[in-house]
């Protein structure tokens, strides 16, 4: 098969493959792809996180920040706003995928916007 390039589709199959290839390259796969998209999974929440589009955090300091947020919410397959207080150490880092699934992976050269 040819190379999968995630950086070609939409979010809605970022997060169907996300969610439906548990334990799967593919899950990693997407997860770096939403990632480089500025998503973050939160650990205690389980769930993906990404700030709302042009609002600024209203308070941002070297471990937290606050402000309005989209959830990625798996159940109702939607995004959800919501103001939240945001710890850094809570976010998961970067996925790290196989040596051989490196070619699939999109080099955007984007600075992802809640690393610190």
């Amino acid at each position: 098969l040819a190379p999968i390039k995630l950086s070609r589709y939409g979010e809605d199959l970022l997060f169907y493959l996300y969610y439906t290839h548990g334990g799967d390259v593919l899950q990693l796969a997407a997860a770096a792809e939403l990632y480089t998209r500025d998503w973050r999974y939160h650990k205690e929440e389980r769930v993906w996180i990404t700030r709302a589009p042009g609002m600024d955090p209203s308070v941002k300091t070297n471990s937290y920040e606050r402000g309005t947020y989209y959830f990625f919410d798996c159940h109702g397959w939607r995004k959800v706003a919501k103001e939240f207080h945001l710890e850094y150490d809570k976010l998961e880092d970067r996925p790290h995928l196989p040596s051989s699934f490196h070619h699939t992976q999109s080099n955007t050269g984007t600075t992802p916007v809640m690393v610190h």
